[in-house]
């Protein structure tokens, strides 16, 4: 009997999970970083992939190197077909669950077809990410990743944490890979963060306008902010004015925008936005003291005349030169206006130029300083 059981108890082992498949950590390439520019657009290596991947032997108190990357690029007809390619250059295979950012160059994103066959590729892999951050690089994607800079001493990377870092920023809008695939099944249109080369170092600002999986439209800080103000996802800015010959800075540190979208004679929508914030820098002489209630209301109207004007500006240019909602009206509709929204959403690109946008701005300065 004892025997029996014992047999038994060892033939089950066979069906239990073992380590038959363990992969040493030091024994794998963690790709955190991968860039696609187009290379050929006939031909079977119609892109040119970059990984970039840590230094294990660079990490930690033990270190034993100084570089923190490696970075390596190959022709390719896919961006896995790469690893294959690269298999020949790397003691190790790649692994892909850890990427966290993935920039398309410049030429690719004129692409329309090739930009949708990465981002397919990217979504039907089970191994990656998809909270993975996705940005345009203004140039190629390969020099882009080459850049010889000192990078943080993180496994993040400097591109990943720079943008995880700064999401409450309006210098650009982040954008993840079920973000954008999100925006573009919807409406269309979506907006990644632009990322380029000035001073051999990474600079993340403005952003990329995409519209049917292609880049339409480069765009700067100032209309980066005027979106983000528009959405409602500005949360720490800096607004400097020019008040009566002096320079002002005004931190903003609370930010609420209200959207009401109308259908009467033709649709219209109202964006009421309020900012509060403080007075950061400032010289002011004796007679325009930041103090006096006259002259702070005197900035808050200098302010709110400056802001509308950049807002009103950045519609303009949706409107008329791009033909890209990007500010959420059409999504505003689709949710409290739904049988009117499916009348019109097949035509909404030659609506939209046409519909009449008010802005309402409201800025209060609450504090002057430290001790007021």
């Amino acid at each position: 009997m004892r025997k029996r059981i014992l047999i038994i108890l060892l033939f089950s082992l066979i069906f239990l999970s073992g380590c038959w498949d363990k992969v040493e950590i030091e024994q794998r390439i963690f790709v955190s970083d991968i860039g696609v520019d187009l290379y050929e657009k006939e031909k079977m290596n119609r892109f040119i992939v970059t990984y970039q991947y840590p230094n294990i032997n660079a990490i930690g108190k033990n270190a034993t190197e100084d570089k923190k990357s490696f970075v390596l690029s190959t022709p390719c007809s896919s961006i896995f077909q790469a690893s294959r390619e690269l298999s020949t250059k790397s003691p190790f295979p790649f692994y892909f669950k850890h990427v966290k950012v993935l920039i398309l160059g410049e030429e690719l994103l004129k692409e329309e077809n090739l930009v949708r066959e990465v981002i397919d590729e990217l979504n039907r892999d089970t191994k990656v990410n998809k909270k993975l951050q996705i940005l345009a690089a203004e140039g190629k994607a390969k020099d882009i990743l080459n850049t010889n800079i000192s990078r943080e001493h993180t496994v993040d990377g400097f591109i990943y944490s720079t943008v995880k870092d700064n999401k409450t920023s309006s210098r650009f809008t982040s954008q993840t890979l079920t973000g954008l695939i999100s925006d573009l099944d919807f409406s269309g249109v979506t907006l990644i963060p632009r990322i380029t080369i000035r001073d051999n170092r990474y600079n993340i600002s403005g952003g990329c306008i995409m519209k049917n999986y292609k880049q339409i439209a480069w765009i700067d800080e100032k209309e980066n902010r005027a979106i983000s103000l528009l959405n409602n996802k500005v949360k720490n800015e800096t607004i400097d004015i020019i008040y009566k010959g002096d320079l002002v800075s005004y931190t903003v540190t609370d930010t609420k925008a209200n959207k009401k979208v109308r259908i009467d004679d033709g649709i219209k929508a109202d964006f009421s936005i309020r900012i509060e914030g403080y007075l950061q820098g400032y010289i002011l002489d004796q007679n325009k003291t930041a103090f006096r209630n006259e002259v702070l209301k005197e900035m808050e109207e200098v302010m709110e005349r400056e802001v509308k004007r950049e807002v009103e500006k950045t519609i303009n240019k949706l409107q008329k030169t791009y033909k890209a909602d990007i500010i959420g009206i059409g999504e505003h509709l689709s949710k409290f206006e739904p049988k009117e929204w499916k009348k019109i959403k097949g035509s909404w690109d030659q609506i939209f130029p046409h519909i009449e946008i008010n802005v309402s701005l409201d800025i209060k300065i609450r504090r002057t300083g430290l001790t007021k």
